[in-house]
């Protein structure tokens, strides 16, 4: 007669623990995902950037610097619309011909131009105008009306300044809706899109890239002309119905001539970019930075499911 004899498992915690399964490492599950080291760099360079901008502009604020962001076209290329004009103190007798200034129009003292000082009177009243301007401005400055000389003029930066704002509560808003998501690779993918969808609305309520503006319109060798400018951030061509075009970068001024028949003065102007193959194949780039990013940098895994 054969009898047999039952082991028993070791008891764990009060639970019958089976030698047959395997100890699972919590670690391997609970560990964090590694952080690309590009996301890393370009995020270290980020928080240093936007550092050294915030102490400069305090520091130039504290020394008596003031800045302005160019709404018309009036200073042509020197200044086009979207400039950033970074102005520091002055008075009149340190003004010379030729100076950029900013200033309060005695006529409208609420208001701030930014224009060339063009002449210095006996009394050292200031006369200045507009680059593309036909005529002078229509009052003198004393050292009362100054805001300050311009001492460095950045072009198109006004236009991320005037963006930023709109672009980041935008952002802002896409990262709360999308804190509460669980899967990673998909909340990382709805930040992707929400935040180029945040720079797309930014952009087209500034429309900062393509804009014109007819400054004036006259006959020129007995044909009707309109005198045009670019206020975009592109090349563009601006071209009249049925009358010529005019290749124009930000800033610039041009001519087209328009039919001679249209009536009662109405006429028909566009504008399209113009830009060679390479300016098309970088704004091409630009507007793939997203599919880029996911294809360097990557999504996070899915999270793997534990039996």
């Amino acid at each position: 007669m054969s009898t047999q004899q039952d082991t028993a498992a070791p008891l764990v915690g009060g639970l019958v623990a089976d030698p047959a399964v395997q100890p699972i490492d919590l670690t391997e599950i609970t560990r964090a995902p590694r952080r690309h080291p590009l996301v890393t760099v370009l995020a270290v360079l980020g928080v240093a950037v936007a550092t050294v901008v915030l102490v400069g502009a305090l520091v130039f604020h504290l020394q008596g610097g003031a800045w302005f962001i160019v709404k018309t076209p009036s200073m042509g290329t020197a200044a086009p619309v979207g400039t950033l004009v970074l102005t520091t103190p002055t008075t009149g007798s340190d003004v010379r011909v030729g100076d950029v200034i900013a200033f309060h129009p005695p006529t409208t003292p609420s208001e701030t131009y930014t224009h060339r000082v063009v002449k210095i009177g006996p009394t050292g009243l200031l006369s200045t105008r507009g680059d593309i301007n036909g005529a002078t401005d229509p009052w003198q400055l004393s050292s009362r009306d100054l805001v300050g000389k311009a001492v460095v003029l950045l072009p198109a930066l006004g236009w991320l300044i005037r963006g930023l704002p709109i672009a980041l509560l935008g952002i802002v808003i896409v990262f709360l809706a999308t804190a509460r998501m669980r899967n990673a690779t998909h909340r990382a993918s709805y930040r992707i899109a929400g935040s180029s969808l945040a720079l797309s609305i930014a952009a087209f309520v500034l429309r900062p890239f393509t804009g014109m503006v007819v400054e004036a319109t006259g006959v020129v060798n007995g044909a009707p002309t309109a005198t045009v400018v670019s206020t975009g951030l592109l090349p563009i061509r601006i071209a009249a119905a049925h009358g010529t075009h005019v290749d124009l970068v930000t800033g610039q001024v041009g001519q087209v001539s328009v039919p001679a028949s249209a009536h009662h003065g109405f006429y028909s102007l566009s504008s399209a970019l113009n830009l060679s193959v390479w300016e098309w194949v970088a704004l091409l780039a630009v507007c793939c930075l997203p599919l880029l990013w996911t294809t360097i940098v990557g999504l996070p895994a899915k999270e793997q499911e534990q039996a």
